[in-house]
């Protein structure tokens, strides 16, 4: 059986697991099958958790980006297409990452296995980030900038999100700013939370194909960018001798992550912290400073005197002040309405430095 490969990128808190999890039932609406693969450079992703908690195939390659980790990127590929019967398989890439057209989408069409065509490469850009990474006072400096510029160039097909929150004069002068950024590349529109584009997406996905509008990629500059960003994935075990409410307390920590950050001068990328409960789960995720935080389900856990919490912070700190941070605001947080809160698992590091890769043909 062939499979469809479509790799998704864009950066930080543009939309796009949400994005993903709609094309999917868009598929499977359509009786396509279909699979995920999430992409960290570190373990415990909120994403993974959530897209199978929906009911979805998915497989997380962690420790690295796809092309860093080709060779299990095409494994997991394989697998998913023989055990899930997955027709479609939706790749999301890490929020950091570029040089994807080059690194990934061209050793797919290479790959010596003929069981996977290549869809257009797709890059997610959201309407809060392009504002911020074109300010005058942008709160990421030149070298993240030039990173979100390059994703953007390398796309076969990029998609403007969160357009529910938009005029239509506010789309028209976006779009024209991302095609003062990325040249020629087409620009869609879409809204993952009311599902207008969706559809005219996964067309293209399943009829277009990957091109070659491969980039020349500064990777000194590259990687300066990656280290700029601390990374914090975390694992916390919540248990209280009363019921508590995880959505006051998701509110309420967010908040003061967000407060700690933006004391300390640190631009926010995305922060993103996951409640499982035995009812169930939800999420709320920060994209920057001075907005609001969002949940992303559709109702409000019950209160519970258990739960997990996953965290998943991407910040410009040092991993060490991020951790300091992400760790004191769970304290208080957490003491402030007596619950008691265990870590299982936290990691926090700057991404190793990417090197230009050797694409050999055949590969």
């Amino acid at each position: 059986m062939m499979s469809r490969i479509a790799c998704i990128g864009g950066f930080l808190g543009s939309g796009k697991t949400t994005a993903i999890i709609q094309a999917a039932r868009t598929l499977i609406a359509r009786g396509i099958g279909v699979g995920i693969i999430t992409n960290d450079q570190g373990h415990d992703l909120v994403d993974t958790a959530l897209v199978r908690s929906l009911g979805f195939h998915a497989n997380e390659i962690g420790g690295g980006c796809f092309c860093c980790r080709f060779a299990e990127f095409a494994t997991t590929v394989q697998r998913l297409a023989e055990q899930s019967r997955a027709q479609v398989i939706l790749a999301e890439a890490v929020g950091s990452c570029t040089d994807l057209s080059a690194t990934v989408c061209r050793r797919l069409r290479q790959h010596p296995s003929a069981q996977f065509s290549v869809a257009p490469l797709t890059i997610m850009a959201d309407p809060v980030r392009i504002r911020e990474m074109l300010s005058p006072r942008s709160p990421f400096d030149g070298n993240v900038q030039y990173l979100f510029g390059k994703q953007l160039a390398e796309a076969d097909r990029i998609l403007l999100t969160k357009s529910d929150l938009l005029d239509p004069a506010e789309i028209d002068n976006l779009r024209g700013e991302i095609q003062r950024l990325a040249g020629d590349v087409p620009v869609g529109v879409m809204s993952a939370k009311t599902g207008s584009g969706v559809s005219e997406w996964v067309d293209l996905l399943l009829t277009g194909y990957s091109g070659e509008r491969e980039i020349q990629l500064d990777y000194e500059a590259y990687g300066q960018a990656e280290s700029t960003l601390g990374w914090l994935n975390g694992t916390i075990d919540l248990a209280a001798d009363k019921e508590f409410c995880p959505a006051e307390l998701g509110e309420a920590l967010i908040s003061r992550i967000r407060r700690a950050c933006g004391q300390a001068g640190s631009a926010v990328a995305h922060v993103k912290i996951m409640f499982i409960t035995a009812q169930g789960n939800n999420w709320i995720a920060l994209t920057e400073n001075q907005g609001h935080a969002a949940w992303g389900g559709t109702s409000e856990l019950p209160e519970s005197r258990e739960a997990s919490m996953i965290i998943n912070a991407r910040v410009c700190a040092t991993p060490e002040r991020l951790r300091q941070t992400i760790e004191e605001c769970v304290e208080h947080a957490t003491a402030e309405r007596r619950i008691r809160a265990t870590v299982c698992h936290i990691e926090s590091f700057a991404p190793l430095p990417p090197t230009a890769p050797v694409v050999a043909t055949g590969v």
